[in-house]
């Protein structure tokens, strides 16, 4: 709770500002039974017209002073909830990007969209709290039960009598919902992850007819998940008639005793008023306490939960690290890999890419050709081996070095709401009109952008839907050429284009990144056979490497591949 709470630091001063008018307003409460009082004793009793109004007067002033004080506080404290929620959000998704993908697997998309949402805006009450409710708990208690005791002292003490049954209360509630909010937070979760699946796998759960037993799946998370906040809500409910049954009798007892002691003591109608009003008071914030008691282990389970986001290690600052410019040069030294299986999803690979040199990746599916990928990226560490880029570790690296050193296109192809020129734009933030023509040009994309509304202005729908495959492939790759880079990597990324768009595209791309190492996976053979040195992968082997000529007359995985594609042989 300490790491959440530092957030609150940059807002000190909006903090203080907020605690003082919410105590100011709470000490004009505190000084309206007094003034009701006087009206009963000095003024209705001795039928003093002009004493009452001005007294009423005098009372809607303070009134006034207690909405105005509460209505700029809270505005000030809705601010501070803003910024202190807007700033720990900003550090999670900060602290998402450094994880590895094994850290990002571990935890889950929908437990991290979770912890950024929901965990967030619960710890946000801690925020609140302190900018109201720990100003308000004491005036209200330790200055309402001090002026009624200025009042009686007997009357007032009949108070005390049902604090610690309402204490009682709230120990055994707290107990009893910390580990109902700890399940339904978890319960969030899972909805959330198979939502998400739903989602995503909307065609195939219809093709398999798969609809009732997903409904079965989200309906048994939703009703463990309400079933606990129900339970937790109905416990917490039971505070607020319980402490109005006790203020109430408090009350009862309180007009009944002074009715004796009127006739024995000083004690006035007046005083009798005000220490009703007092002792409700005390009790408002004996509530506002409880609430807060019973609240915090909620708020604990989410800081706790967000804290585990800030204590998964990551893969470290993309500004730490050694400084190092990549020239283009690529070691693999018995680099082993595992996603946590008992098999390595690459094993023992060693291989060396010289700077300038055009090398292809081929291999079937699962045979470990993204996998390598991923280790030269950074995105993943070796289990046991290592990746050198001019001599230089992966590890060693920092990250920020490897995303400027390499331009790529992964499988996915990343498109993202915006213009066609901004999308190419995020490879190099500073191009110019002609760097993206010129990008669009190479990557065959001039005549469908001269085709759009707006040309370079077309705007593109979320994710590319207004995009064919091979459009969105190819504005990937505009992407990638656009960056100025030693190395460029591309993943898959031509299998949506036709073989006459392929080789125009190869063409002017060889022709524009010409000197520097280019590196294509793939399984398409015609996409390979002209590179330097072709790498054979599988079943996360690397089998064989050289040029097209030599793999065909000695390799027996090689041959396969370029006799099922080409449907002859391999002469």
């Amino acid at each position: 709770m300490k790491r959440i709470l530092k957030y609150l630091k940059p807002y000190r001063k909006q903090l203080i500002a907020a605690i003082f008018f919410v105590s100011l307003s709470s000490l004009c409460d505190l000084l309206l039974p007094t003034l009701m009082s006087e009206i009963l004793d000095n003024g209705v009793k001795n039928r003093d017209f002009t004493y009452i109004c001005m007294s009423c007067l005098m009372m809607l002033l303070v009134a006034a002073v207690s909405l105005g004080a509460i209505i700029w506080g809270n505005k000030i404290a809705n601010t501070v909830v803003a910024g202190f929620c807007a700033d720990l959000r900003a550090d999670i998704f900060r602290k998402v990007n450094t994880f590895s993908f094994d850290e990002f697997g571990k935890l889950g998309t929908a437990a991290l969209v979770t912890r950024a949402t929901h965990d967030v805006g619960t710890v946000s009450w801690i925020a609140s709290m302190l900018c109201g409710t720990v100003a308000t708990i004491p005036m209200l208690f330790i200055g309402g039960f001090v002026l009624a005791l200025s009042k009686d002292v007997i009357l007032s003490l009949i108070l005390l009598a049902f604090i610690p049954i309402i204490l009682l209360a709230v120990i055994l509630i707290g107990k009893k919902v910390l580990p109902l909010w700890e399940r339904s937070d978890l319960y969030i979760d899972k909805q959330n992850a198979i939502m998400r699946e739903r989602l995503r796998g909307i065609r195939v759960i219809r093709a398999f007819l798969s609809e009732d037993h997903e409904h079965e799946r989200i309906a048994e998370a939703t009703h463990v998940m309400a079933e606990n906040i129900i339970k937790g809500n109905t416990a917490m409910g039971i505070l607020t008639p319980l402490a109005t049954l006790l203020l109430n009798f408090a009350i009862v007892l309180i007009v009944y005793f002074s009715g004796i002691r009127m006739d024995s003591t000083a004690l006035s109608a007046g005083d009798v008023f005000a220490i009703v009003q007092y002792v409700t008071m005390v009790m408002n914030g004996v509530i506002i306490a409880s609430f807060a008691i019973v609240m915090y282990p909620h708020a604990s389970v989410a800081s706790n939960r967000i804290g585990e986001v800030f204590d998964t290690v990551g893969m470290g600052d993309a500004l730490s690290g050694k400084e190092h410019a990549l020239e283009g040069n690529i070691c693999f030294e018995n680099v082993s890999f595992s996603y946590g299986g008992t098999e390595n999803a690459v094993d023992h690979i060693n291989l060396t890419i010289l700077k300038g040199q055009k090398v292809s990746i081929i291999g079937g599916t699962g045979s470990g050709k993204s996998t390598l990928i991923s280790l030269m990226l950074g995105f993943r560490m070796p289990t046991s081996g290592r990746v050198l880029f001019d001599g230089v570790s992966t590890q060693e690296i920092a990250k920020h070095c490897l995303r400027d050193g390499i331009s790529s296109v992964l499988q996915g192809s990343a498109i993202y709401t915006g213009t066609i020129a901004e999308n190419i734009r995020m490879g190099k933030p500073k191009a110019t009109k002609e760097d993206l023509a010129e990008a669009a040009d190479i990557a065959q994309l001039s005549e469908f952008i001269v085709s759009c509304d707006g040309e370079m202005d077309y705007e593109i729908k979320q994710a590319g839907k207004n995009l064919s495959g091979g459009q969105r492939q190819r504005l990937s790759i505009a992407r990638a050429i656009v960056k100025d880079a030693p190395i460029y990597i591309f993943d898959d990324s031509f299998s949506a284009l036709d073989f006459l768009t392929e080789k125009k595209l190869r063409t002017a791309l060889n022709e524009k990144i010409k000197g520097r190492t280019q590196i294509v996976v793939t399984q398409r053979i015609t996409s390979a056979m002209s590179a330097d040195c072709i790498f054979v992968m599988d079943k996360g082997c690397l089998i064989d490497f050289g040029k097209h000529e030599a793999l065909l007359e000695r390799c027996k995985v090689y041959q396969e591949i370029y006799a099922s594609q080409t449907g002859g042989g391999t002469k």
